[in-house]
């Protein structure tokens, strides 16, 4: 958050009218650049939200599934399936959760199925369906993703565009109006660079939130894959003993 403080809003408490402060940037920027930095204020508050909510997430699973875990392979141990299901729909905000209730829904109506044909293998619909189930999973889990992918890949062009525009504005005043004060050219180009500067602090987050979101994706998937390998082992066990 430190890069607030610099180009555009350093000096908003020095306030002097020869200061390089957010307040005079904004007054001195163009109509094009106006936009270009309201977009990437705009851009940074879609950030921070999607973090958030993807952070408290991924906290609400961990939790719930720390839970889950313990009580729903002690009662699927104990053959006590319905009692598996309630703890599944009690922690519903558990990924894992939600993998593994499908996959003892279908085990059951595979079951169901092999009383009419002793043949009929009830294991590897079982696989399948937790297959599907963990790949909706991911889908969820990818939830605002691609917006923070996009926002880390497009920020930095963003604001190269409006300081693009800055040094146009400097030339032409340039052009229209002679060098002038080479102070006043200095500070005229420092704030076409305010807008890179922006691009830059609204980017860099973009993608170390996307690494991590990423990071914690992977991590869900592998117990996902943890669990149901237990779980699956469990049926199995059943199924040798039937």
């Amino acid at each position: 958050m430190n890069l607030l403080a610099t180009p555009l809003m350093l000096g908003l408490a020095e306030g002097g009218h020869d200061s390089f402060s957010a307040a005079e940037i904004w007054r001195a920027a163009s109509i094009a650049n106006k936009f270009i930095i309201t977009v990437l204020f705009l851009l940074m508050a879609y950030q921070i939200y999607v973090a958030i909510e993807r952070f408290v997430t991924y906290a609400q699973s961990k939790q719930a599934s720390d839970k889950f875990l313990k009580l729903f392979m002690d009662t699927l141990r104990r053959g006590d399936f319905e009692a598996a299901k309630r703890a599944a729909t009690t922690h519903n905000k558990s990924h894992i959760a939600l993998v593994l209730k499908h996959g003892l829904d279908i085990f059951q109506y595979e079951k169901q199925l092999k009383t009419m044909n002793p043949n009929h293998d009830a294991i590897q619909p079982v696989e399948r369906a937790i297959q599907r189930g963990t790949a909706e999973v991911v889908e969820l889990l990818k939830k605002g993703m691609s917006g923070l992918g996009t926002i880390g890949a497009l920020a930095p062009f963003i604001g190269l565009l409006g300081t693009v525009i800055g040094i146009i504005k400097v030339f032409s005043d340039l052009k229209t109006k002679g060098a002038g004060d080479i102070n006043a050219l200095a500070g005229s180009i420092g704030e076409a660079l305010a807008t890179t500067a922006l691009g830059l602090f609204v980017a860099i987050p973009a993608v170390w939130i996307y690494n991590l979101l990423t990071n914690k994706q992977d991590v869900v998937v592998t117990n996902i894959n943890n669990a149901a390998s237990q779980m699956i082992d469990e049926f199995i066990r059943r199924e040798s003993q039937s």
